[in-house]
């Protein structure tokens, strides 16, 4: 199944913030504390990056925006 939000687990400190501003409410928040969220919608990812701004640990790596391979195409395509 295509993962559209990847977290790094080393990195992530289950904040939650990302769960608060999805638009689409793709995540639940994880059981656990201190672990990521869990994606419990993938299909429904609007791939808008508000869970990639919103987290303060984006620049280490903490979650990834993973579009899929139309959407990239069409992203490269339109930088040239």
């Amino acid at each position: 199944m295509f993962r559209p939000i990847v977290f790094n687990e080393d990195v992530c400190d289950g904040c939650n913030l990302c769960v608060e501003v999805c638009p689409s409410d793709l995540f639940e928040r994880n059981p656990v504390k201190g672990k990521p969220p869990i994606v419990k919608y993938p299909e429904e990812c609007c791939y808008d990056g508000a869970c990639w701004l919103r987290c303060h640990l984006r620049d280490e790596g903490a979650i990834k925006v993973v579009p899929p391979l139309p959407v990239r195409v069409s992203i490269l395509r339109g930088e040239q």
